[in-house]
């Protein structure tokens, strides 16, 4: 009797951690992406109110037309990864273009270098991930909204990460020019 009660508590036992790891794995891809999507919304809660801030400001400037808001579009050449690893990369490279592109807002479309504009962003290299980018700006749409349409190429590990010290400059040649 003591032996059947006791592999009848093993079992139930056993049941109880295989039922545990079961539902972990069921429920960790979806913790995962709903991780992903409240980092999106957020990011996205932030550029809006940004966007409110400088319309707020330009409403005084109603002849002027002013970029209000910067919508970068990127695209991955990278062929082998999980739909959340590359949505993950592309929301991180989707950071790093707003931020580049920060000084641009507010400033008046009609009197912004229009050449300048696809230079600040193309060649640049970003790490993301343990893995290095580099973007090629495909298109720029110049208005209210500034769309940046970037296609991302991850760089072959064979050069050595160079990371400035804390308040050093960093000169990196791009393709015959340095940024």
């Amino acid at each position: 009797m003591k032996k059947t009660a006791a592999r009848l508590a093993a079992v139930f036992v056993i049941g109880i951690i295989v039922g545990g790891v079961l539902v972990t794995l069921h429920l960790g891809g979806t913790v995962d992406r709903i991780t992903l999507e409240n980092e999106s919304m957020g990011q996205q809660l932030e550029l809006c109110g940004d966007e409110l801030d400088h319309l707020k400001k330009s409403m005084g400037e109603r002849d002027k037309e002013v970029v209000s808001s910067i919508e970068p579009h990127v695209i991955l050449s990278e062929e082998n990864m999980s739909a959340l690893e590359k949505n993950a990369v592309v929301l991180a490279l989707d950071r790093q273009v707003r931020q580049c592109l920060e000084p641009v807002k507010g400033q008046e479309v009609k009197k912004l270098n229009h050449l300048l504009v696809p230079e600040i962003i193309d060649g640049r290299v970003f790490d993301v991930e343990k893995d290095r980018y580099r973007l090629k700006v495909k298109l720029i749409v110049l208005g209210a909204g500034l769309a940046v349409y970037v296609e991302a190429e991850k760089e072959k590990p064979d050069r050595p990460v160079v990371r400035p010290e804390s308040g050093a400059g960093l000169v990196v040649p791009v393709q015959g020019r340095v940024i």
